[in-house]
């Protein structure tokens, strides 16, 4: 009985000393024991498919410890796991599954998914985009008065039907209040439902919006990020504008921030596209030339430089510029920036300047990232004398709007070599003379086209409707006065 009685023990000892993994979205699971995981990245070990096939030498191998087909000897277990982690290695898979004490199931392969930000708490969804918070709360400010009907423009390049879906997502926070879905601002005028409405979604904030919208609203959430036509143009139709969101204390809030990350990663693109050459490329490719041999091999001086010797100018170290500067120091590059408020900026910026300091830095800089909003201070900004201050071997890569950059003093600048390559995702669209030139890589206001553009707009919508509605700081509050 004693015997039996240390037996029982022993096998409840070996028993403890396994441990259950769950392979993603199977139901076959197997033991290992700590040996095994020792020998597999302390704590890691490997998940067999219950059909793999190890390859024309080896049969297959079944784990199916759950059909109480247990192995022959842990021996021939560990050869047989070895030859397979030796065929997997050859075929360059692994499917590695961290152990736990407890039985969990372990991502892996077939349930990775991307981020749902619809899932961030407040908290994490200003930390996560760095949002800027209003210094007020909305219960505060003059006007302030619980929504009772918000109206919505759905987006344009999807289907009538999914406004149902967007729609619920919005009243998920806001059961109480009655959204009226428009195509446009044109349907919402002829329909006549701005007139009672407490404030739009996704309208935008222009002249046209503004005289049409009804006495009772006192807040525009844009659904674009650049807001230029509300505030940044000058002569009296802009006055005109900042008076009646004064007068009437509407608020007006932008998408800032929830596409910064496409937009730097776009910027980003043209600009490892100008360094590399990838224009000349794309042309001799055209031409069918190799443009290897001793006679046609690419060699400009400007081409190819490596990162770690490249230094990149941020003008206009805001939420996009410093994301860009965040890119370009994880591949080595010196960052220096300037920006209009401050000399603070993030660890990884070497040098902050004022505005005033931009002709300096920019000749130390091979690359120019101007991401400046246009206000009337930037109006016209980059002309001759900033393109003369430059390195003759530097690219000049912008974002900004139209206005900011002297578009004659950029092409006589190019054509002129005072600088070596341009890269924007804006330009005039009929000056075709720009557009052939040398050395110019261009695309056609599409930097913000993300897959994820849609959803993080109606998160961002929803979020900022919960902060109204509860009387709280509003994301991205637009100052009149500055225009951003």
């Amino acid at each position: 009985m004693q015997e039996k009685t240390k037996g029982a023990r022993a096998s409840e000892q070996s028993r403890k000393s396994m441990r259950k993994v769950s392979c993603p979205e199977r139901s076959t699971q197997f033991h290992t024991t700590k040996g095994l995981e020792s020998r597999v990245n302390e704590g890691l070990s490997l998940c067999v498919d219950i059909s793999l096939k190890l390859g024309p030498r080896l049969p297959r191998l079944l784990v199916r410890d759950q059909l109480g087909e247990n192995m022959t000897t842990a021996k021939i277990f560990m050869i047989r796991i070895r030859s397979a982690i030796g065929v997997l290695s050859l075929a360059g898979v692994t499917c590695l599954v961290a152990c736990s004490n407890e039985e969990q199931t372990t991502p892996g392969f077939d349930d990775y998914r991307l981020e749902d930000y619809a899932d961030l708490s407040p908290e994490d969804l200003v930390q996560k985009f760095n949002l800027r918070e209003s210094d007020v709360a909305v219960r505060d400010l003059p006007g302030w008065a619980p929504l009772k009907k918000v109206v919505v423009e759905m987006p344009g390049n999807e289907p009538w039907e999914n406004r149902f879906e967007r729609l619920e997502f919005l009243r998920e926070k806001a059961p109480e209040v009655e959204f009226i879905p428009v195509k446009n601002l044109s349907d919402a005028i002829e329909r006549g439902v701005l007139a009672d409405a407490q404030a739009t979604i996704g309208l935008g904030c222009g002249p046209s919006t503004v005289d049409a919208i009804g006495p009772d609203v006192r807040w525009i959430q844009s659904g674009s990020v650049g807001l230029n036509r509300c505030f940044n143009t000058i002569g009296e139709e802009a006055e005109r504008m900042q008076n009646t969101l004064r007068e009437r204390n509407i608020l007006v809030s932008s998408i800032r921030d929830m596409t910064k990350h496409a937009i730097a990663q776009h910027s980003f693109t043209i600009m490892l596209s100008l360094i590399g050459g990838m224009d000349i490329h794309a042309k001799r490719q055209r031409q069918h030339i190799w443009g290897r041999t001793t006679t046609d091999v690419v060699r400009d001086k400007n081409l190819d430089v490596e990162f770690q010797d490249l230094t990149l100018l941020v003008v206009g170290l805001g939420s996009l510029g410093t994301e860009v500067g965040r890119l370009a120091h994880a591949l080595g590059m010196r960052v220096i920036a300037t920006r209009n408020t401050s000399r603070s900026g993030p660890d990884f910026v070497d040098y902050v300047g004022l505005s005033d300091e931009m002709f300096d830095l920019a000749k130390q800089a091979d690359i120019v990232f101007a991401a400046v909003p246009p206000t009337p201070a930037t109006l016209g900004l980059f002309d001759m004398k900033f393109f003369e201050a430059m390195k003759e071997s530097a690219y000049f890569v912008s974002i900004t709007r139209l206005g900011v950059i002297n578009w004659e003093d950029l092409k006589m600048a190019l054509t002129s070599e005072k600088i070596a390559g341009f890269g924007t995702d804006d330009l005039p669209q009929d000056d075709f003379e720009l557009w052939d030139l040398p050395r110019v890589i261009m695309t056609p206001h599409v930097s913000d086209y993300s897959p994820r553009y849609r959803d993080n707009q109606y998160v961002f919508y929803r979020e900022n409707l919960r902060r109204y509605i509860a009387g709280e700081k509003l994301l991205n509050l637009i100052n009149v006065d500055r225009g951003y």
